[in-house]
């Protein structure tokens, strides 16, 4: 291979691999947002659940002091419906944990896949600088005893 052409060579991969390592950090980056994004959404079915406890006490602490039939039926209704509504606010949180996992577990797969393009270019830089090196090497003369 001629001395351009590892030049050349070298070119198209420093470009390659310079590219590969872009798509690396953008996808490192979307991995901390996504985490990031998961850890909120977990903060925020935390906080919910524990409002939601103290809602749903008041209301039980309202029955047991409840005189009458009405009363109690209108307060186990407003029950009813506060726990179907949480339950209802808590599957939406937790199918949001869900989705955000799915993108989280598909970008890191990418992330394995650019490693192993990452080494596989950097594989081939090396054997172009070597191969070039060996042939700069063979092509110079040995000036040894002159000067």
């Amino acid at each position: 291979m001629g001395y351009a052409l590892f030049a050349q060579r070298k070119i198209v991969l420093d470009g390659e691999l310079n590219c590969l390592e872009l798509q690396q950090t953008q996808r490192s980056n979307e991995q901390y947002n996504l985490a990031t994004q998961t850890l909120s959404l977990q903060q925020q079915l935390t906080s919910m659940s524990s409002s939601q406890s103290g809602e749903l006490a008041d209301l039980y602490e309202q029955l047991s002091s409840a005189d009458g039939t009405d009363e109690r039926d209108s307060i186990n209704a407003e029950i009813n419906a506060k726990e179907a509504e949480y339950e209802q606010e808590l599957d939406a949180i937790n199918n949001e944990i869900y989705e955000v996992s799915v993108k989280e577990n598909a970008i890191e797969m990418e992330v394995k896949q650019l490693d192993t393009e990452v080494t596989a270019v950097q594989s081939q830089l090396e054997a172009v600088e070597e191969a070039e090196a060996d042939g700069i090497d063979r092509a110079t003369p040995n000036y040894r005893g002159l000067g």
